[in-house]
């Protein structure tokens, strides 16, 4: 396959990534390139444990809307999937035996009834909110290696595994797809388009009151840049990336970006944008910049709901950003006994054994926030 072809089939992918509409052509072209008759994209909320959103192409008959109702929760494939280490590959047949896929009701009534006898899967990506997974199906009667091409898929298991850490971060972000289209001021994160050199082309109105303040990310001769000098070379770089400017293929990537006087840092991710998914000639990347802090409970919810008291919840909410003890036993002014000793008293109101699952949980929490004033930008 030429490097052009290549390409192309990786521009297809992040395409899907912004605009949905585009995910079986997506998957068609990494199906056909890697030799299967059919491919499955599953988009999975953890919140939910259920399935919320499946994309497909190929001869797999199997209906969509009683996978999502019925056979989602019953699929033996998928819980093996989820329990596995990012980007491996696993094949159905391989993991379950076929004493177990005769009596078990998903595979046989609607892997085998959809027309597939096996599949081929990968958990590609995961966050404390969602995952992704994709599958490839083998036809019955196929008697050729599935997939005909491994090596191929092999070497492009590292791309599909960002597109999806990419499409998993704009969910969490606030993204709604399709917003490449022009439908991008009701998001309440900033959207920047910029060319390969990092022009600003078009923003939504979050992206330009970020810009205009100049708090952490700014403009200078029509060129986004960051505060700090290694910062606005990193995104330099992720935007290049993202436009394929300086040769190979483009990828997707993130990046925190400082902002003054202590306040959270700006998440910004960085998506590649092909010509054609907007109304320019030329590729572009799409700059997604949000703060931690819109999505995560307040102090006073999180007491609200677990029952703990003003200052448990004040450390919990900072060890939910990152703090550690010895920084916040020097910023509240106490000494790091006390805080550990808070620490034990969240854990046990909260039912969580370790400081990692009381971070993920409040991460986990819902929050729904209005499209940020100027005045909460500063």
């Amino acid at each position: 396959m030429s490097v052009a072809a290549y390409g192309k089939i990786i521009a297809s992918v992040f395409d899907a990534v912004l605009d949905e509409r585009l995910a079986s052509t997506a998957l068609q072209a990494v199906a056909e390139h890697v030799g299967t008759s059919g491919a499955s994209y599953l988009l999975v909320n953890k919140l939910t444990k259920r399935v919320s959103a499946i994309a497909r192409w190929g001869s797999f008959a199997g209906s969509r809307s009683e996978y999502l109702a019925h056979y989602s929760k019953i699929d033996t494939f998928r819980v093996i999937l989820e329990e596995a280490e990012c980007e491996r590959l696993l094949r159905l047949s391989d993991c379950v035996p076929q004493s177990v896929l005769r009596h078990d009701a998903w595979y046989n009534d609607y892997v085998l009834k959809g027309g597939a006898c096996d599949v081929l899967g990968s958990k590609l990506n995961e966050s404390p909110s969602h995952m992704v997974i994709l599958g490839f199906h083998r036809i019955i009667g196929d008697r050729f290696p599935f997939p005909r091409d491994m090596a191929a898929l092999q070497q492009l298991m590292p791309v599909l595994g960002n597109a999806a850490r990419l499409h998993i971060g704009l969910i969490d972000a606030g993204y709604q797809s399709a917003i490449v289209r022009g439908k991008i001021d009701h998001i309440a994160a900033g959207v920047i388009f910029a060319d390969g050199n990092c022009r600003v082309v078009e923003t939504n109105q979050v992206a330009e009151r970020v810009l205009r303040l100049g708090d952490g990310l700014t403009m200078r001769n029509g060129q986004i840049c960051a505060r700090r000098s290694f910062e606005t070379a990193k995104l330099a770089q992720l935007v290049a990336n993202a436009t394929d400017a300086r040769g190979g293929y483009p990828s997707a990537g993130c990046l925190l970006i400082g902002r003054d006087g202590g306040r959270p840092s700006y998440v910004v991710r960085v998506a590649p944008i092909t010509v054609g998914l907007t109304e320019y000639d030329l590729p572009m990347a799409m700059i997604m910049v949000s703060v931690p802090d819109e999505n995560r409970v307040s102090v006073s919810e999180l007491a609200e709901l677990y029952g703990l008291s003003p200052a448990e919840s004040r450390l919990a909410v900072a060890l939910a950003f990152g703090k550690r003890l010895n920084e916040l036993a020097t910023e509240f002014g106490l000494q790091i006994t006390t805080l550990r000793t808070q620490l034990s008293s969240i854990l046990k109101k909260c039912e969580v054994e370790r400081q990692s699952d009381l971070v993920r949980l409040i991460s986990n929490i819902p929050v729904v926030r209005l499209t940020p004033s100027e005045t909460e930008l500063v």
